[in-house]
């Protein structure tokens, strides 16, 4: 809006005995020469800028556009003075009515004559010239009365032009707000219908060029004390102003509202409903309107003294006071040329019932000619103080489809999601030009999913940069959430024509679902950078694409652990195109039935031969376990072989039972030592061939220190010492028989020869002497101390030590003991050696 240095007024123009009743000026240096008003045709309303159309002739026949077009102008309306009397000093000729400040808007040229040219303009409020700026923005936590005087002093308004100083509720701040194509002024006025407030123009108290916005959300701005005649003729009588053709309609309308809203933020979506009823008159009105979808985020009450705006109560009250203006529409005509709309009229005379209350002026058309009276068609409803007008709600744009947003990070390169405590996101939505606080450039937004639920669901987080599609619920702008997301250029998809036959699934720390779909190359791919662990399936190939197997692979350059309760089978056995059973084990059955056979083939002659007797009962458990895995048993079969390798050390170690079975030959290959030590008993048979202990090199040695040695064979038998000598000795005797004669040699050294026949004794010759003994040195066996000492704790904690504890031990012999444990949880009676089987009964302490 263009403003010159000087405010030219047309009044030193148009002289002051001029009779026409309409004087117009324009701010601005250039001399347009003798404007004369012929016309004017004017349009006020509640909430909406004045606009006002101007008809005047001038001598000059071209006036310059420019020379008027976005200009500041001023009209004013004047009557003449019936008290004024010249030959009076400061009498004045005229009454000034009113004073229309505005800004010109259009200016045509109509018509051209020999004296003069017909032009008309339109002068409006300057916030009209707020429809001119159309755009698209996001405001971000801000209320509504904030936000329309923010924009306000965007348009260079200032703040005595602008008045919300009088609202009765309290708005909260929205998280966003979206101005989406629309122009500043549909946008201003679209969201203050929302919320129901409204505004009416006026003429500073101080400074009456000055127009001022004042804006209300109740009756209190409403402009009082104005009285009025009825008459039912226009004109003026007794050079008052008055009102005629008085008209109301009425109409039956719904007698309540209920809204409703969700709020996912809530965890009772139930509670964001209300209903109201603000109408005194029940018979003219029937039914409920329903609406949902307004957004509030508290219930509200209209109970409370500090009534909160945007609640659920709140929505309900202001849509029913919308339709009950509808309820009573009142019309009239009057002359008086300083009616505005908002005025309560106080119509004196004999008038319908409608306006008895007071008429809310809420519209107005003007219309006026210099040579006719100025007429003005009123337009409003019935006072009521308990339904204020509130302006018609504008529709809130609607966003079909999708528009492009970029996700949010206050860290610059973030490597993670930016998400809150809900798991929403912040974006920076393309068409915003506005500059926010990085990383909060909207409300939080929520992603949309395939699957959700109490804490499950499916979310791969979205990094910054990440370009996302915004859909809208129901096309409402302040209800955005991620539909999806989207590769651009610098953040390629992972799938192109260089590898059209993958499907992928790749996050940004390069964890991977990676399935082939090239025929007779099929593979999956699990991997995760850490430990370089992958799990490889299919046709395996290296990260060119080469071959390098098949099958499947589990690798990783960390640790790896197969843990299964119930169970794990690791088998070769075929099942050809993966038809089968889970634990179809027939291969592993037979193997163990077939161990199991030969175990109890050749005990059956272990015992026969008088070995030691081995129970084959635990294995049989084994095998049942085993089959079908019906207990936690691990069981590893392959038809070809099977290897267990190790540079370092390896263990193998049973609780219980160990049994060790092969239908051929067995090896054990030991390069140094070879150590088995038996708790019990230790037997070796041979059933087909026999036996050779054999020692290379070094010596061997054959003892039984706590009894007898039998060395027996069915043929000939052999004690020879190659290179040495032989020394069999006795602490008591020694015998040798052979068909009944034999040598014996007694503990006292005596030997005695016998034989039921004869004795040879050849030799050389007999040499007889005197006594001589031999001594042997006997080797001394150490009593071995095979025990430990048991302490008894609490289950799972050894720190819980069961301190001065009764206890009862049973032996396998049926013998009880009983005693009590120390301060350390034991006793010299819980020493007891691995083969002691008891069982231990814990007493009450008496």
């Amino acid at each position: 809006m263009k403003k010159g240095s000087g405010f030219y007024n047309l009044e030193g123009i148009v002289s002051e005995e001029s009779i026409n009743k309409y004087l117009f000026s324009v701010r601005g240096e250039s001399k347009l020469g003798l404007l004369d008003v012929e016309t004017i045709e004017g349009h006020e309303k509640l909430s909406k800028p004045y606009s006002y159309k101007i008809t005047f002739t001038s001598k000059q026949k071209s006036i310059p556009p420019d020379s008027l077009l976005n200009i500041e102008g001023s009209l004013k309306i004047r009557a003449p003075n019936h008290s004024w009397n010249k030959y009076i000093q400061g009498s004045e000729m005229w009454l000034y009515e009113r004073q229309i400040e505005g800004v010109i808007t259009s200016f045509s040229l109509i018509s051209t004559s020999a004296d003069e040219s017909l032009y008309e303009i339109r002068l409006e409020h300057k916030l009209a010239l707020l429809s001119r700026r159309k755009r698209s923005a996001i405001y971000l936590n801000i209320n509504v009365p904030k936000l329309v005087t923010q924009i306000l002093k965007e348009h260079a308004f200032a703040d005595y032009e602008i008045d919300f100083d009088n609202l009765v509720c309290i708005y909260p701040n929205r998280e966003m707000i979206v101005q989406w194509e629309e122009s500043d002024l549909a946008f201003i006025s679209r969201i203050l219908s929302e919320v129901g407030i409204w505004f009416r123009i006026a003429n500073h108290h101080a400074v009456s060029h000055i127009m001022v916005v004042i804006f209300s959300d109740s009756q209190c701005q409403y402009i009082f004390d104005q009285k009025i005649m009825h008459s039912s003729h226009a004109g003026l009588t007794s050079n008052e102003y008055s009102i005629d053709q008085l008209v109301s309609k009425h109409n039956v309308v719904s007698a309540g509202v209920k809204v409703k809203n969700f709020d996912y933020r809530l965890a009772n979506s139930l509670m964001l409903n209300a209903d109201a009823d603000v109408s005194a008159e029940r018979t003219t009105a029937y039914g409920t309107e329903y609406r949902y979808a307004d957004i509030h985020h508290q219930p509200g009450s209209q109970f409370a003294e500090a009534q909160p705006g945007e609640s659920s109560w709140f929505y309900a009250k202001l849509h029913h006071e919308i339709i009950l203006n509808n309820q009573s529409i009142l019309t009239g005509m009057t002359t008086s040329p300083s009616i505005v709309p908002g005025m309560v009229l106080e119509i004196d005379g004999a008038i319908p019932h409608a306006f008895a209350s007071g008429f809310v002026v809420t519209a107005m058309q003007v219309t006026g000619r210099r040579d006719a009276a100025l007429q003005s068609r009123l337009i409003g409803i019935p006072y009521s103080q308990n339904v204020c007008f509130r302006p018609q709600p504008l529709p809130r744009p609607r966003i079909a489809g999708t528009v492009p947003a970029i996700v949010s990070s206050p860290i610059d390169n973030d490597q993670y999601a930016h998400i809150d405590v809900q798991g929403r996101y912040w974006v920076k939505f393309d068409f915003d030009l506005d500059q926010h606080r990085q990383g909060y450039e909207s409300m939080p937004v929520r992603l949309a999913r395939v699957y959700a639920g109490d804490t499950y669901g499916h979310h791969f987080p979205l990094i910054q940069g990440t370009e996302v599609a915004i859909a809208f619920e129901g096309g409402d702008p302040e209800r955005p959430f991620i539909a999806h997301a989207l590769h651009h250029a610098p953040k390629p998809d992972p799938v192109t024509s260089r590898n059209n036959t993958r499907n992928v699934i790749r996050t940004a720390g390069l964890n991977k679902l990676r399935m082939e779909d090239r025929r007779g190359q099929e593979h999956v791919k699990l991997s995760t950078e850490y430990g370089k662990t992958q799990l490889n399936m299919g046709h395996l190939v290296d990260a060119g694409g080469k071959p390098r197997g098949e099958g499947a692979e589990l690798r990783t350059d960390d640790r790896a652990v197969l843990r299964a309760a119930k169970g794990i089978l690791l088998t070769t056995e075929a099942q050809p195109k993966a038809l089968g059973k889970q634990l179809d084990m027939s291969a592993v059955v037979q193997q163990l039935q077939d161990a199991l056979t030969l175990a109890t083939s050749l005990q059956q002659s272990a015992l026969t031969a008088q070995a030691l007797n081995v129970e084959l009962g635990p294995q049989q458990q084994l095998n049942a376990a085993l089959e079908q895995l019906t207990r936690s048993g691990l069981v590893a079969y392959a038809d070809h072989g099977m290897a267990l390798l190790t540079p370092q050390t390896m263990a193998l170690s049973a609780d219980k039972d160990l049994s060790l079975n092969a239908a051929s030959n067995g090896s054990f290959n030991v390069f140094k030592k070879l150590s088995m030590a038996v708790g019990q008993g230790l037997s070796l048979f041979s059933r087909a061939i026999g036996i050779k202990i054999i020692a290379a090199k070094d010596d061997i040695s054959v003892q039984a220190q706590r009894g007898e040695m039998g060395l027996l064979s069915d043929k000939h038998f052999h004690i020879q010492s190659m290179n040495g000598n032989v020394t069999i000795s006795a602490r008591k005797n020694i015998q040798l028989l052979c068909g009944g004669g034999g040598i014996r040699i007694n503990e006292d050294g005596s030997v005695k020869i016998f034989s039921p026949a004869k004795v040879q004794l050849k030799g050389t010759s007999l040499d007889w002497s005197g006594p001589e003994s031999a001594k042997d040195k006997t080797p001394v066996f150490q009593e071995e101390q095979f025990h430990r000492r048991i302490k008894l704790h609490g289950s799972g904690n050894p720190d819980d030590v069961l301190k001065k504890t009764k206890f009862r031990l049973t032996k396998a012999s049926g013998e009880t003991i009983e005693g009590v444990t120390d301060d350390e949880g034991t006793t010299p009676l819980l020493d007891m050696t691995e083969m002691d089987e008891m069982k231990m009964e814990i007493l009450p302490n008496e």
